[in-house]
C-alpha cells in the first residue's frame, strides 16, 4: 500500500457519525422552531382569509349601492307564502300594502335580496335564468322546494351554485347544503351565504307570532321593539319581505357610516342560510355578536326555539365579525362591543347617538 493510500484510509477511519444525543438535540431544535413558526403561519393565513372576506363584503356593499342608484331602493326580498307579511306595521297598526291590490309580478316565490344584485356581482346569466324561470306559473307560485317558486326544478343548478363572493373562506361550512330550512326535502340542495342583510335589532318571538313581545331573549330596556321580522316594521336596511314597501337610502337618517348594511354569518350554526332565499339572507343585532351555542347537534340547531336564538351575526374570525356599512365601508366589529352601541349601529332611523369610533 502506498503512502497516499494509507493517509486516505486513515482520514476516512477517523470521521465521526452523529451520536444519539446530538440527533435528539437537533430534533428538539427543529420541533421548537416548528412550534414557534406554526402560529405565525396560521395567523398569516387567517389574516389573508379575513382580507378576502372583507373584499367580498366590500363588493356586496357596492353592489347594493349600485342597485340602489339604478332602482332607487335597496335590494328586496319576496315572501315565500302569499298570506304572510303583507299586513301590520307593529309600530302603529297600519297596513303597509294598502295600495297593492295584487301580488307583485314575481308572486310569493321566496326570492332573496342577493338575487337582485347578481348582475352587479358579474352574474348576469344567473340572474337572467332566475328571472325567466320565476315568470312561469310554477315560478310565480308560493315557494316550495319540491318544485315551486325559488324551488322550481329548472333552477336547481342555479340555487346550488356557491359563489365565492358570498362565501367566507374562514367558514368551511359555507358550501351547498341539503340541511337548510324549507330546502331539506326530497334532496333539495341550496347554496349558502356567509353574509346576511341587517334587519335592525329586532328580537324573535318564541311563539312565532309576528308583532309579539314574547321574545327570546326577553325584552329589555335596550330592545325597543317586538318581534317584527315577518312584517315591514323592522328598523334595519333589509326586510324579510321588503317587496311590500321598499327601503331607500334617504330613510337611513342615522347616517350611512353608522348603519350596518350586511354582516357575517356562520352556516354550521344557522340553518336559515339559503343564499338566494328570502328567509335565509337576514340576521338581527337583537342577538349578541358572535353568540355561538356549544355542544348542540344539527337537530338541536334546527329546533324551532333554538334556531331563533342563533339568527344573529357571527363569524369564525377571532374576536369579532366584519360588516359593510350603508356607505360601503367595511369594518371589523369586536365581539365585546357595548350592547347599546351594537344595536344602535343596526338601526337606520332610531336616532341613537352611536359611532364606530374609528
Amino acid at each position: 500500500m502506498t503512502t497516499t493510500q494509507q493517509l486516505t484510509t486513515r482520514r476516512f477511519s477517523t470521521r465521526k457519525a452523529f451520536t444519539l444525543v446530538e440527533l435528539l438535540v437537533v430534533i428538539a431544535i427543529i420541533g421548537v422552531l416548528v412550534a414557534l413558526l406554526l402560529p405565525a403561519v396560521q395567523a398569516a393565513r387567517e389574516a389573508a382569509r379575513r382580507m378576502s372576506c372583507a373584499n367580498s363584503l366590500k363588493n356586496i356593499g357596492l353592489a347594493c349601492l349600485n342597485f340602489h342608484d339604478v332602482s332607487n331602493k335597496f335590494p328586496q326580498s319576496v315572501p315565500q307564502w302569499c298570506w304572510e307579511d303583507k299586513t301590520a306595521d307593529c309600530l302603529n297598526g297600519a297596513s303597509v300594502a294598502e295600495n297593492l291590490n295584487d301580488d307583485p309580478p314575481m308572486g310569493c316565490n321566496g326570492q332573496g335580496w342577493i338575487v337582485n344584485i347578481l348582475p352587479q356581482l358579474e352574474q348576469q346569466s344567473m340572474f337572467d335564468r332566475i328571472k325567466t324561470e320565476l315568470a312561469t306559473p310554477a315560478g310565480m307560485a308560493s315557494h316550495n322546494p319540491r318544485g315551486r317558486g325559488m324551488g322550481v326544478t329548472s333552477l336547481r343548478d342555479i340555487v346550488s351554485t356557491q359563489l365565492p363572493v358570498i362565501t367566507c373562506p374562514s367558514d368551511p361550512s359555507a358550501k351547498p347544503s341539503q340541511e337548510q330550512y324549507y330546502w331539506d326535502q326530497r334532496g333539495a340542495i341550496t347554496a349558502t351565504t356567509s353574509y346576511k342583510g341587517c334587519v335592525g335589532d329586532t328580537l324573535l318571538s318564541v311563539d312565532a307570532v309576528a308583532c309579539s313581545t314574547n321574545v327570546d331573549p326577553p325584552m329589555t330596556d335596550q330592545s325597543g321593539s317586538p318581534d317584527v321580522h315577518g312584517t315591514m316594521s323592522n328598523n334595519g336596511i333589509f326586510q324579510r319581505t321588503s317587496i311590500w314597501s321598499p327601503i331607500r337610502l334617504k330613510m337611513v337618517t342615522d347616517g350611512t357610516s353608522n348603519t350596518f348594511m350586511v354582516g357575517e354569518n356562520v352556516v354550521s350554526v344557522d340553518f336559515h342560510s339559503a343564499a338566494y332565499f328570502s328567509d335565509g339572507d337576514w340576521a338581527t343585532a337583537g342577538i349578541p355578536l358572535n353568540y355561538l351555542p356549544l355542544n348542540l347537534s344539527v337537530d338541536d340547531f334546527k329546533d324551532g326555539n333554538i334556531s331563533k336564538s342563533v339568527r344573529g351575526f357571527k363569524s369564525l374570525h377571532p374576536g369579532g365579525a366584519q360588516f359593510v356599512m350603508a356607505d360601503g365601508s367595511v369594518h371589523f366589529i369586536q365581539e365585546d362591543i357595548d350592547t347599546a352601541t351594537y344595536r344602535g349601529l343596526a338601526t337606520r332611523d332610531s336616532q341613537e347617538v352611536v359611532s364606530l369610533g374609528f
